[in-house]
């Protein structure tokens, strides 16, 4: 026995003389940047150039940047998809961009987000209708003056040459492969 205590350099329950495991008192690995990341041995470049992997729409609303930024190349089928949500609803009223949502809401962020604009185009228009409807038709009938309906008639014309407007602007920049956004009055961002 050996009256001096053991070296403060070799870990408890080691037998002393024994070299202590790099990175003592840590959890392996520490300090070490996770695996992938980093520079590869020998100086080569990533595959793929360090580029992110590729987009694969089966898994979400799109790429990112998608609606402001650069995004995959929208194909023609796409291109027409998203033309007869607006024009579609020109012709059916809303039923024509609920169809295209539900069918290709999955397949195409491009048809989506076209076919979603469409549907919170109407239904904001009717937002608009039942808010007047439900302020003005009363007062209407308690001071027995249609002059009160007014507003229902101006909110009509405006809707209506809005729904030729930026439904047809909606289906031009569509066609060419652009994402648009109506002004928020018209348009609440409420489907996605």
């Amino acid at each position: 026995m050996t009256d001096q205590p053991p070296p403060y350099d070799t870990p408890y329950g080691q037998p002393p003389g024994t070299p202590p495991p790099s990175g003592y008192g840590q959890p392996p690995g520490y300090g070490q940047p996770p695996p992938g990341y980093g520079p590869p041995p020998g100086g080569a470049q990533p595959p793929g150039g360090g580029q992110p992997p590729p987009y694969d729409p089966r898994y979400g609303y799109g790429p990112p940047g998608v609606p402001y930024g650069p995004g995959q190349p929208v194909a023609g089928e796409d291109t027409t998809w998203a033309m007869m949500a607006y024009l579609g609803t020109l012709l059916l009223g809303f039923l024509a961009p609920l169809i295209i949502y539900f069918v290709k809401k999955r397949e195409s962020a491009f048809s989506r987000f076209h076919a979603a604009q469409a549907l919170n185009y109407q239904l904001t228009i009717l937002i608009h209708l039942v808010v007047l409807c439900a302020a003005f038709i009363p007062l209407a009938i308690v001071f027995d003056n249609p002059v009160w309906l007014v507003p229902l008639i101006l909110l009509y014309v405006v809707d209506g040459l809005g729904q030729w407007v930026f439904l047809i602007l909606g289906a031009v920049k569509a066609g060419k492969g652009a994402y648009y956004r109506f002004p928020a009055f018209f348009c609440l961002p409420m489907i996605k």
